[in-house]
């Protein structure tokens, strides 16, 4: 007699992946709230666990999400933008350097921010939200996304703000640090966005 072949393999599965490069998004199993990003392991038992779970006729319910951060607040707003440009890598890390721009304006101290030279930074981060047509709204603590501290130290990016002392030297800290981060991040996290984020 043959051998039993499992067809269940070899039948298309619901693809959940809507972008791999620079950062890996998917679709999540939801329909509206926050994004979640988790690390690239994480992502990768999660999804096991889901081709097993759709496997199963009749049944389709996840029965666990992975580790992750919630990705609500100014990370909300940050996570839309570089999804709406996940096509083009540098407008992504665009993104990301305004996000750091927002976080230098809200949480870092240094000397240039304690002089008329701020008014500066405000109107190049006006001219690139307008450019880029990325909004955040509500009462927002953090816009750059979390890291676990494993990949990068989470006061680096102010200690190196505080260091600055022209305004050139905060907008080439902010592009060194956003730039570490953005990279942090396509190497080692993937992004699940509920359906309401999907056009």
């Amino acid at each position: 007699m043959a051998d039993v072949i499992d067809i269940e393999d070899r039948l298309p599965q619901k693809d959940n992946l809507l972008s791999v490069h620079p950062l890996e998004f998917r679709r999540g199993p939801w329909r509206s709230g926050f994004a979640m990003m988790c690390t690239r392991e994480e992502s990768a038992r999660f999804e096991e666990h889901r081709r097993e779970t759709l496997r199963l006729k009749g049944h389709e319910h996840i029965a666990f999400v992975p580790n992750h951060f919630s990705l609500d607040g100014g990370y909300h707003y940050t996570v839309m933008g570089l999804f709406r440009y996940r096509a083009e890598e540098a407008l992504m890390r665009r993104v990301y350097r305004l996000a750091g721009w927002m976080e230098c304006v809200t949480r870092a101290t240094s000397p240039v921010l304690r002089t008329d030279l701020l008014r500066r930074l405000y109107k190049t981060i006006q001219e690139e939200r307008q450019a880029l047509n990325i909004v955040w709204r509500g009462n927002i603590q953090h816009f750059l996304l979390p890291v676990h501290p494993e990949f990068r130290n989470p006061n680096l990016f102010l200690h190196h703000i505080a260091g600055a002392e022209t305004l050139k030297e905060l907008y080439d800290a902010v592009e060194t640090e956003t730039d570490i981060l953005f990279d942090i991040l396509s190497n080692h996290y993937v992004f699940y966005l509920p359906e309401s984020f999907l056009p």
